[in-house]
């Protein structure tokens, strides 16, 4: 027995490595296509990369593991299958249900890193995101002002410098255009400028100093004038900036347990609705299950698959995971409209899951022969 769990780990730990690789690079280049105005801006760096794949792995494996462990079973022990080697193992008194000890092994395994990575490395990942996006777009910003050149990018801001330094840190000679309101508009003049960089906020913070902010108020005759040594333009990034920010972003995933609880606490105490963050922890216990489920599903479906049948076992696995995702979102909305109990409605698809993959080693085993 030890011998056959060894042989099996082997079958399935190699696939699983590939498709979990195959899986992270994919979820990185989906993320970066919607990502590439801030991936791709003048002030990126290859550390800003570096820090934001390290930050977006515990979410990306979380996302890929499952998947990429299905395949992995469909592939390893399709593999067996197909070069008859699970046929010469019933042959030596090996049950289908005993094939089960491996995956059901490293999907327990699987459940447990994905719950420490869902309850712990995900949120601190994520967040770290957020301020490391923000950091990027103020880095942007900064380095996208040229010389001489309007720069419009700011909602409802034109920003101009006639001269800025080589680091792109640097304005001189500034003019500042507020027109965030229409009635009474600011002209801004100011003798040096920087992007203020300090702070994880999402306000983008321009720093001026030596200048003289002009107010004129169109419904009037009046007109306003002051002078300063130095001032902040607060911009907030909550408009067209902040949307690429979000692309990045899931509030409720970036929550630890603590702060989903501590949230739930302040809905129900301001006469909120806090289902949808006792959802989310019930979620992250659920996904941390799935391997467990996929692993019973997913080896009757490989070991009696028929020969030749591969495009149809990857087509089948495919379908088997996007079904379980659609009932995963239909049932937490249940959850949340309190139609269902949300302990049931976050568990329900592992249970159908399975059920089906009891009832299909129940017949493969009941068959007698694997194909």
């Amino acid at each position: 027995m030890i011998l056959l769990a060894r042989y099996l780990l082997k079958e399935l730990l190699g696939p699983l490595v590939v498709w979990v690789a195959f899986m992270f690079l994919l979820l990185f280049v989906m993320q970066f296509l919607m990502g590439t105005e801030v991936l791709l801006g003048s002030a990126v760096t290859l550390s800003d990369v570096g820090r934001l794949i390290l930050y977006l792995t515990p979410h990306f494996l979380v996302k890929a593991l499952p998947i990429a462990f299905l395949m992995a079973i469909l592939l390893g022990l399709g593999r067996l299958s197909e070069d008859r080697e699970l046929t010469a193992l019933q042959a030596l008194g090996i049950s289908p249900v005993q094939l089960l000890l491996g995956p059901v092994a490293i999907g327990l395994v699987l459940g447990g890193l994905m719950a420490v990575l869902a309850f712990t490395a995900q949120p601190w990942g994520l967040t770290s995101v957020k301020a490391l996006v923000n950091e990027v777009i103020k880095k942007n910003v900064a380095g996208d002002v040229k010389s001489g050149v309007f720069y419009e990018d700011l909602s409802d801001l034109t920003l101009y410098a006639e001269h800025v330094s080589r680091q792109g840190g640097e304005w001189t000679h500034v003019l500042l255009h507020d027109d965030r309101e229409p009635s009474s508009p600011l002209l801004v003049l100011a003798q040096r400028g920087r992007v203020n960089m300090r702070g994880s906020d999402e306000a983008l913070r321009l720093v001026l100093e030596e200048g003289e902010v002009h107010r004129a108020n169109r419904s009037t005759t009046d007109y306003s004038l002051l002078r300063f040594e130095q001032g902040e333009v607060s911009v907030g990034l909550g408009s067209s900036m902040n949307r690429k920010g979000n692309r990045f972003r899931s509030q409720k995933e970036e929550m630890s347990p603590g702060e989903l609880l501590q949230a739930a606490e302040e809905a129900e105490k301001s006469g909120g609705d806090p289902r949808p963050f006792w959802m989310a922890i019930h979620m992250r216990v659920s996904n941390a299950v799935a391997p467990f489920s996929f692993a019973l599903l997913g080896t009757p479906l490989a070991i009696g698959r028929k020969q030749g049948g591969r495009a149809w076992g990857y087509l089948l696995t495919l379908g088997g995971y996007v079904l379980f995702y659609v009932l995963s979102r239909v049932f937490e909305t249940l959850g949340n409209q309190q139609k269902l109990p949300m302990l049931l409605a976050a568990q329900l698809p592992n249970l159908l899951f399975i059920t089906v993959g009891v009832v299909a080693m129940w017949r493969v085993s009941r068959s007698g022969t694997v194909r």
